[in-house]
């Protein structure tokens, strides 16, 4: 198992790390790579990656998989020694790997389909070992490209693996990097970055949220932990795309998917251990806000324009002077120092063995509370809170997805049948305000808004009744979770 923290650095602290290695009496080595797949490259789609490496004067056979987080990954070595001719990718020595011979034979058939060359890169790496509380880390720039048969593309980043010693002194070893050198957490491997340039892509598809399955015998620490890492799980590819200003409206769209789910999580769960800290709910909103603006066009454009357009024949552009640079927020230190607390929370020894299901219930009872007292006066509310009704409803959906595996399926889809016509209805009124404002900031250049403004506030008091009239159907009794 390999467990190790990968960063992109600005140009200009390239010097400054390599004299800061050098200050160490650094090595440095030529690693020279050739990555393997089939022509449909099926190892890649299930995050898999094989490659033969020439380090120095030896070669290396190395098999990698994704593993529970993007902290660490199944990685096996081979060593090949000396050879006098460059050696052959061999499969078959991995016959006396049971674990990963079983994930071959899952994606490649038995016999194993055979693998192609798909991509090189070829790394200049400048390294040190450091010794910190008791814990051996390797910090290692690496300077290079990947190179396909008809691109290349550059790779100069930082890693930190941890060769010997406990995961949360990487992390906290890391933070000092990363305040000294500006660098950003970039969970993108070279061979992702190698398969699609291949392909001549730029950016992998979005990552979407993956279902979590707690078991009712954790306690809860162990869960928000567990409900930590999974918001993690969508979060940080998303947030890589961004950051390396690849990205496209999904991923923008999925890295909000994932803070949200993961504010819910810190806001409702909060009393499951005492070790959460509260500056991160105010980190996560700001980073939220800033990717706001660009997805609201995008949401609006989606929901709203096309049915405007169904009854006009006007053309609803939105200025492209509008989109605005969001890949700073995501790569600053502050973003990367907070995803590097959450990780640290994660591997953090539990000290809590508080029962689980009495947890959930206390959280989600009290979250649905609100929703019924809400529910009863919707009609009557002032617009800012009948959004913040939409906003618990929403809640309660991301918390209760958190934890369906608790409970009989039956029971949980039956609530969530009742609860989803509702959170269309509100996210729909929600669409209608941000088009309005929206709308208004364009009238002024672009008259046919006027149009699409009127319609917008026409259609809110009929949405808002619909949604009212949804929250009535909800009872206490619907409650599956005591």
């Amino acid at each position: 198992m390999e467990i190790e923290l990968k960063f992109q650095l600005p140009a200009s602290k390239k010097k400054s790390v390599l004299l800061a290695l050098n200050k160490q009496k650094a090595q440095k080595i030529r690693l020279q790579a050739k990555y393997y797949d089939t022509a449909d490259r099926t190892l890649a789609k299930n995050y898999v990656a094989i490659r033969l490496r020439q380090e120095g004067e030896h070669w290396v056979q190395t098999f990698k998989a994704a593993s529970k987080n993007h902290l660490q990954r199944i990685e096996e070595d081979i060593e090949l020694g000396k050879c006098e001719q460059e050696p052959v990718l061999d499969l078959s020595l991995y016959e006396n790997y049971p674990a990963i011979q079983s994930i071959l034979k899952d994606l490649l058939g038995d016999p194993l389909t055979p693998l192609e060359l798909q991509f090189q890169t070829d790394v200049e790496r400048t390294f040190h070992t450091f010794e910190f509380q008791g814990s051996k880390i390797e910090v290692c720039l690496d300077d290079g490209e990947i190179r396909t048969a008809n691109d290349t593309a550059k790779i100069c980043e930082v890693e930190c693996e941890l060769k010997q010693g406990s995961a949360r002194d990487l992390i906290i070893f890391s933070n000092h990097l990363v305040e000294k050198y500006q660098l950003w957490l970039d969970v993108r491997s070279k061979a992702e970055r190698g398969n699609l340039l291949a392909m001549g892509k730029k950016v992998s598809p979005a990552t979407k949220a993956k279902t979590l399955q707690l078991q009712s015998d954790f306690s809860a620490e162990q869960a928000i932990k567990l409900i930590i890492e999974n918001c993690l799980n969508q979060i940080l590819p998303n947030a890589a795309a961004i950051a390396g200003e690849v990205a496209e409206a999904d991923h923008i769209h999925q890295a909000r998917v994932g803070i949200r789910r993961l504010r819910s999580a810190l806001k409702h769960f909060s009393h499951w251990t005492e070790q959460l800290d509260p500056a991160w709910q105010n980190d996560l909103t700001e980073i939220f806000q800033a990717l706001g603006q660009s997805r609201d066009q995008d949401a609006i454009q989606e929901s709203v324009i096309p049915l405007i357009q169904a009854v006009s024949d006007f053309d609803f552009s939105f200025p492209s002077s509008a989109k605005t640079n969001i890949s700073k927020p995501l790569s600053s230190v502050k973003t990367t120092l907070l995803f590097l607390s959450l990780f640290s929370f994660i591997y953090s020894e539990n000290e809590s063995t508080t029962k689980l299901s009495k947890q959930v219930a206390k959280s989600l009872t009290q979250l649905y509370q609100k929703i019924l007292k809400d529910a009863s006066v919707f009609s009557e509310l002032p617009v800012e809170q009948q959004h913040r009704t939409r906003k618990r409803v929403k809640q309660l959906r991301y918390c209760i997805d958190f934890i369906t595996g608790l409970y009989p399926e039956k029971n949980v889809q039956n609530f969530l049948n009742k609860l989803q016509p509702i959170q269309e209805y509100l996210g729909f009124y929600n669409d209608l305000f941000v088009a309005e404002h929206l709308f208004e900031q364009y009238t002024p250049k672009q008259p046919q808004f006027l149009f699409a403004l009127g319609w917008v506030k026409a259609q809110q008091p009929h949405v808002a009744k619909k949604a009212a009239k949804k929250l009535q159907d909800l009872s206490a009794k619907d409650i599956f979770w005591e």
